[in-house]
């Protein structure tokens, strides 16, 4: 294997590691816990509708999942053809889908805190 493509897979793994230590959240997930935020249980049914609608946005992922994304192969076949710096793409996506993950859970913890105070005042039954 050439110095370069050693070179190439130490560097991004440095990414990697550097971005996971810098990053918010643990390296494991951990269980979602709602988060609410001051105001909230003045809110009525209605404005409790437009804030899950603003937050869902916020929750949404244009990553691909690992089975869908075609880079994973072509990486992968490039990788053990050629190239094996092609390898790197798989960091980046590691990378990348947990800086997806650490964007989308704030998201979805705000969600659930809406939801169950949308369930407490009964808002599905009006």
């Amino acid at each position: 294997m050439p110095l370069k493509s050693y070179t190439t897979l130490f560097l991004s793994g440095l990414l990697m590691v550097a971005t996971a230590a810098t990053a918010g959240p643990g390296l494991y997930p951990q269980p979602l816990s709602p988060r609410s935020e001051e105001g909230d249980e003045q809110l009525n049914c209605y404005e409790l509708e437009q804030a899950l609608t603003r937050e869902s946005v916020a929750s949404y992922s244009d990553k691909p999942g690992l089975y869908d994304d075609p880079y994973h192969g072509a990486s992968l076949w490039a990788g053990t053809l050629w190239a094996p710096g092609a390898w790197s793409y798989l960091a980046y996506s590691g990378v990348a889908e947990y800086a997806e993950y650490s964007r989308t859970q704030p998201a979805l913890a705000r969600i659930e805190a809406l939801r169950q105070l949308k369930a407490r005042l009964r808002c599905h039954e009006r």
